[in-house]
């Protein structure tokens, strides 16, 4: 079965000749796509306060920066880090740690007796998942961020030359979205809206107008 790397599964549709042929407006204009990521509501807060403090603190933020467009320049700058040239395996090592740490189930390790004799017990440790129930389950926001098809194709086709260094596991371009997003809202936590953090958003906001 092939894979598919994001909903809209970009790859496999050229691959199978699936895809249609673009217009010339298409090409002119770039033809966008719409991917939803789904986050902790309290993370999807912490970045609208974060876009808060852009507003009130430089006068020249454009109107209409967002967390969609937020996310969407974090992804560009990560296209065009790989587009520089990248280690794969260290970037696989970077998202396989985003997945475990961003994505994956919440766990307990639970220390539990087995017997090795009729006299003689040892203790050892197993991980359970979490369940919670729906009631104590936190809230969860989803955003919708719009790019181009081109960038979300040139995603896919990472992904499938890093799938060698995933260990077997899946990662798609929401998983990469919201991987990127939690990085940059976990930076945020440990060293405060930083003045170098605000002017380098800033400036890519700049140059992507």
């Amino acid at each position: 079965m092939q894979k598919s790397y994001s909903k809209l599964n970009l790859l496999q549709k050229k691959l199978q000749g699936l895809s249609y042929p673009k217009s010339f407006l298409d090409y002119l204009l770039g033809s966008r796509k719409s991917l939803t990521i789904v986050t902790d509501y309290y993370d999807y807060i912490r970045g609208e306060v974060f876009i808060d403090d852009m507003f009130d603190i430089n006068d020249d933020v454009p109107r209409g920066f967002d967390l969609a467009v937020l996310i969407h320049l974090l992804y560009k700058d990560f296209l065009t880090q790989i587009k520089k040239g990248s280690i794969n395996e260290q970037v696989a090592r970077f998202l396989l740690s985003g997945k475990a740490r961003y994505l994956g189930e919440k766990k307990i390790n639970r220390r539990v007796m087995k017997a090795l004799t009729e006299h003689v017990f040892t203790f050892e440790s197993i991980e359970e998942e979490i369940i919670e129930e729906e009631s104590k389950r936190e809230k969860k926001a989803y955003i919708t961020i719009q790019m181009k098809e081109s960038e979300i194709l040139r995603g896919e086709i990472f992904l499938h030359d890093l799938s060698p260094y995933l260990s077997n596991q899946n990662i798609t371009i929401e998983d990469l979205l919201t991987i990127l997003y939690l990085d940059f809202i976990n930076q945020i936590k440990e060293q405060g809206n930083s003045d170098k953090i605000q002017k380098n958003i800033l400036s890519h906001l700049k140059s992507a107008l």
